[in-house]
């Protein structure tokens, strides 16, 4: 009887101190926080750009700018990228730090331009992955 008092007691006071852990550990940032996007027109071009903090990822291919239901073709200026194996998206091509994207509306018609759509997904490494963000600019 007082081993299975002991064993319960063991189970419960570590399940205890690692649920603790698991709360002191630093929050997650909201998606706003974790990737910082700016945006900036000249001429006819569209400059974005991410700052994505420390222990925090982007992935390439869901990074969409859209007209509509078009999508604007865009190159990648600034880029940290790097490959990782994904449990829910197998290999990916990834991006940290700082990010800058330059899309031209030339091939665009601008009299079919609608609202300007930038979508993009990211994570905090290890540890939660955020929906799809849809920012209009």
């Amino acid at each position: 009887m007082n081993s299975r008092i002991l064993l319960y007691s063991f189970v419960f006071l570590s399940g205890f101190i690692f649920s603790k852990a698991q709360f002191e550990e630093k929050q997650i940032l909201n998606v706003d926080e974790a990737f910082v996007l700016n945006t900036s027109f000249l001429e006819n071009k569209i400059f974005i750009s991410w700052n994505i903090k420390p222990g925090y990822y982007l992935y390439k291919k869901s990074i969409l700018i859209k007209s509509g239901d078009d999508t604007i073709k865009h190159r990648y200026i600034l880029k940290d990228e790097s490959q990782i194996s994904d449990e829910f998206f197998g290999e990916s091509t990834i991006f940290k730090g700082a990010l800058e994207v330059e899309a031209e509306l030339i091939d665009v018609n601008l009299f079919k331009l609608q609202g300007i759509q930038v979508i993009y997904q990211g994570c905090a490494e290890g540890k939660y992955c955020y929906p799809k963000r849809i920012k209009s600019l």
